[in-house]
């Protein structure tokens, strides 16, 4: 009997070890899972955010000329001041009264530059480029291209972050989107 004595004890051990070392494998999981969540987030609000501006400028083809500019995270100064004529087609604005230039810029601004964009909030230093095949942009004969490139949140666990990338340990990988079409 004498030989049984403290097996149960390094029995107990040795399944304290087992479980500490399941938790944390989990908890590794669960870190992954968060940043893999962030990641896609940012790719779902750039993409969402290049398509949308490829349909506004399908409605608006006999102006795609004016959509032909590069956007970033910094705002620059189209995001200043709100247009002056609000094109939406809603309450606050009618679309039926904007010329195409005037519904590019409000376009342009409402997708850039509105609070509730979500780019600003969600995306780390992005930067939205439209071209055009030709200085003409015309329709139905040129391609447009809206690339979006932004850094990626591949191993960032932080939702809140606003900083630059690179800052704080974080390895700044760069993604990007490319959306062709012809109007």
């Amino acid at each position: 009997m004498n030989k049984q004595r403290g097996i149960s004890l390094i029995e107990v051990m040795i399944a304290l070890v087992v479980f500490a070392l399941g938790v944390g494998g989990m908890a590794g999981l669960q870190l992954r899972s968060m940043s893999m969540s962030m990641d896609s987030q940012q790719r779902s609000v750039v993409l969402a955010k290049s398509q949308e501006l490829a349909d506004r400028m399908r409605s608006n083809n006999k102006s795609i000329a004016d959509y032909v500019n590069t956007f970033n995270n910094t705002g620059d100064a189209y995001c200043g001041i709100e247009p002056q004529v609000n094109c939406a087609d809603s309450n606050a604005g009618s679309a039926a009264v904007c010329s195409g230039a005037q519904m590019a810029e409000f376009d342009l601004w409402d997708i850039f530059c509105r609070d509730q964009s979500g780019l600003n909030e969600t995306v780390i230093d992005w930067r939205t480029e439209v071209t055009c095949s030709t200085v003409a942009c015309d329709v139905g004969i040129d391609t447009v291209t809206i690339v979006t490139t932004w850094i990626s949140r591949v191993g960032d666990t932080n939702k809140d972050l606003v900083v630059t990338a690179g800052e704080n340990g974080i390895d700044p990988t760069q993604e990007r989107l490319l959306l062709s079409f012809t109007p």
